[in-house]
């Protein structure tokens, strides 16, 4: 046994008193020496003690799971509100205002897109602009344009609460959080990854307000 390695010759030795304790415990139980519910509270110390020592083993993967967990961020505006799922690689939303209110842009068929983007265009130029990043995210024909120059200074009006859905956060993330949603968003939204100018532009919003 000891030319084991130490993890084996562990692991060798608790299998080695589990047997034991169970043989001992059964060969009580059979004299009348020691009562079965004590027995079985003897042999369950060894296999608690293991379970114990897989779920320490396993509390760096679970850690690891846990900072892979992304929120969907969302992007609002006067007409829609539209989420970004990176779990699932999705972008949908809702219609706040208009014909369409209450629909998730999903349902709507080719030509009712096409007609609310005509809406848009004309009385709401920002969720406009919000709907051809989502056409053109979900593969789909966006009206080719020049999208306005959004700056920072175009949402002087964003809320904290705001910032922190667009990032994917909590209210109470840190600032070392903000940075890293706010990178990893980039990454993942900008023009160059089939993002577009709009939403790299509100993400950086986000996180000038909150930084």
């Amino acid at each position: 046994m000891t030319r084991l390695p130490k993890d084996k010759r562990r692991a060798f030795l608790w299998r080695t008193a589990f047997w034991l304790v169970l043989g001992i415990s059964v060969t009580l139980v059979a004299t009348g020496r020691m009562h079965w519910l004590g027995a079985g509270l003897a042999v369950l110390v060894p296999l608690v003690k293991g379970f114990f020592t897989l779920g320490l083993r396993a509390l760096p993967f679970l850690n690891i799971l846990s900072r892979l967990k992304t929120t969907p961020s969302q992007f609002r505006t006067q007409s829609l509100l539209v989420e970004v799922n990176f779990a699932s690689r999705q972008m949908d939303g809702e219609i706040l205002d208009g014909k369409f209110a209450g629909r998730r842009l999903s349902e709507l068929s080719n030509t009712e897109l096409s007609e609310l983007s005509d809406a848009l265009k004309t009385d709401d130029r920002e969720s406009f602009v919000l709907l051809q990043a989502y056409l053109l995210r979900n593969g789909q024909a966006g009206e080719q344009h020049q999208q306005d120059n959004y700056q920072s200074a175009n949402f002087s009006e964003l809320s904290a609460e705001e910032a922190f859905k667009i990032l994917g956060l909590e209210v109470d993330a840190s600032k070392e959080d903000i940075i890293k949603a706010h990178k990893r968003l980039m990454q993942r939204l900008h023009p160059d990854r089939g993002g577009s100018d709009y939403l790299a532009a509100k993400i950086n919003a986000a996180k000038d307000k909150l930084v």
